[in-house]
């Protein structure tokens, strides 16, 4: 059992492989939530199940066979699971994160001036976008997942950079999103238009961008690496996109029926008394 993935040069196999680190940190994740909701135990439960199924996600990503796939034979799976960790799973966990989380981040002043710094919108746009598409770059995916602590440094930096994406708008309970309504729509916009130009040169380049995809023994023989490329740039546009879509559309939603609700009740005609 290996500790995490990584590129070995090795013909595929679907011989079942766990990875040791991806579920030493499920374990981690998973019983430090149980044992902070049972000090809440108020915490709504559909937040304890967003969690969960962002916890199993998350582990999805970082375990056989997709791990496997993305870290050593095709660039499609490896930009799949950077959806799955950014774009998917932080979310979730963010929503169901214990409140224990947010009074931990709000207890000190350190803590507090780093997270108002780091939940910026310029600031977060600006850290989260430069992680993702340094992770992007051939320069170094081809050296990170060369190795397994590269490939574990990999996905630790897109946890990082989810963390920073999301922060803003749905930080820990009890603390309150930076952005909402228009503005968080907004931002989410300009997170899903500043990656695509890498995406693009994917698309078109007419040879493979990343020597250790080019380089792997095939999975699938009629499935070549120019074709593995575009496939993934068209599963961080497409599927990335939507997924970004679908929140800014729940949030055009939420915020529209809130404020029909806050117009509803201003207008209200109040009774008027009449003396006796």
């Amino acid at each position: 059992m290996n500790w995490w993935c990584s590129a070995t040069g090795r013909n595929w196999s679907w011989e079942w492989s766990p990875y040791l680190g991806a579920w030493i940190l499920f374990l981690l994740l998973g019983v430090s939530m149980l044992l902070a909701w049972r000090k809440d135990r108020d915490f709504p439960l559909r937040r304890k199940f967003s969690a969960v199924i962002g916890l199993i996600i998350l582990l999805i990503a970082t375990d056989w066979p997709l791990a496997t796939l993305g870290a050593g034979y095709l660039v499609s799976v490896q930009m799949a699971r950077q959806v799955l960790v950014v774009f998917i799973a932080i979310p979730l966990l963010l929503y169901g994160a214990p409140p224990v989380v947010g009074r931990w981040l709000a207890a000190g002043q350190r803590r507090r001036r780093a997270f108002a710094t780091i939940t910026r919108p310029l600031v977060a746009v600006i850290v989260a976008n430069a992680i993702l598409i340094a992770t992007m770059s051939p320069y170094f995916a081809d050296r990170l997942i060369s190795s397994q602590w590269g490939s574990f440094a990999l996905d630790i930096a897109w946890i990082v950079a989810g963390f920073i994406i999301w922060f803003p708008l749905q930080p820990p309970t009890p603390l309150t999103p930076r952005l909402v309504g228009p503005f968080a729509m907004v931002y989410l916009i300009i997170q899903s238009i500043i990656p695509l130009p890498v995406a693009f040169f994917m698309t078109w380049a007419e040879y493979p961008l990343f020597s250790v995809f080019e380089l792997a023994p095939r999975v699938f023989d009629s499935f070549d690496a120019v074709q593995d490329q575009q496939l993934g740039a068209a599963i961080f546009q497409v599927v990335g996109g939507l997924i970004i879509w679908a929140q800014i559309a729940f949030r055009f939603l939420h915020w529209a029926v809130e404020r029909e609700r806050s117009d509803l009740e201003e207008f209200e005609p109040h009774e008027e008394t009449v003396p006796a």
